[in-house]
């Protein structure tokens, strides 16, 4: 796993940016349009046909958001139907189990939720060339991770990170039930779920609902 470290310059990355919310990606393309080494050829939509717009653009690389809905999901199929494809996620939380699940769906490679859009650059660059990019302190994350997990050490995400009453509420979120249906479903209080809501992003460092039902999901598999 490489480094997220500048390669040596070349010929500009032809990139193709694809995320969902509009004004994100004109913001991460007025970005990248002030780097050197890379070309923004395309802005697509995570809904949109996306090997069509692969096979029109013709990018060394996919800058692909994975905060939208099923956006590993989507990178999978494209990668199934496209082999040859070099996908870079960003926006990842860099803890083991995302960037399993990026490794899982068939990224070359993962910038995190904190990285500037140089570093953005960089690893398109890398990955443009070939690499596989991760920082060498989730390299070795990783490989603590997964020895624990196969030494049968590693409880899962449910138990380490939430309460039993949350784990409960965090599964009727994943049946699509609103804050007032779960509290029903539980006897409790409408302010009492929605303050263990907010508690729970809090201890997934997610922002959203779905987020939080993706991450113990993902987790959930490395159990």
């Amino acid at each position: 796993m490489a480094e997220l470290d500048d390669p040596a310059p070349t010929d500009p990355v032809l990139a193709l940016l694809v995320c969902r919310v509009r004004l994100y990606c004109d913001a991460i393309a007025g970005l990248l349009e002030a780097q050197g080494g890379i070309a923004l050829v395309g802005i697509a939509d995570p809904g949109e046909d996306l090997i069509t717009q692969l096979d029109a653009k013709a990018p060394n690389v996919v800058l692909f958001d994975t905060c939208a809905p099923n956006a590993l999901a989507m990178a999978a199929r494209v990668i199934r139907e496209r082999p040859e494809t070099r996908i870079l996620g960003f926006g990842v939380h860099d803890v083991p189990e995302e960037v399993v699940a990026c490794a899982e769906a068939g990224l070359a490679g993962y910038v995190p939720s904190t990285a500037s859009i140089r570093d953005l650059v960089m690893a398109a660059r890398r990955v443009a060339r070939g690499d596989t990019v991760c920082s060498v302190t989730m390299a070795a994350g990783l490989f603590r991770h997964l020895r624990g997990h196969k030494q049968g050490a590693m409880p899962s995400a449910l138990e380490t990170i939430l309460t039993q009453r949350q784990q409960e509420i965090v599964r009727l979120i994943g049946e699509g039930l609103s804050n007032k249906q779960i509290a029903l479903r539980l006897s409790l209080g409408t302010s009492t779920v929605k303050n263990h809501v907010h508690d729970i992003l809090d201890r997934l460092q997610v922002t959203s609902r779905r987020q939080a039902v993706a991450r113990i999901h993902r987790a959930s598999r490395l159990s």
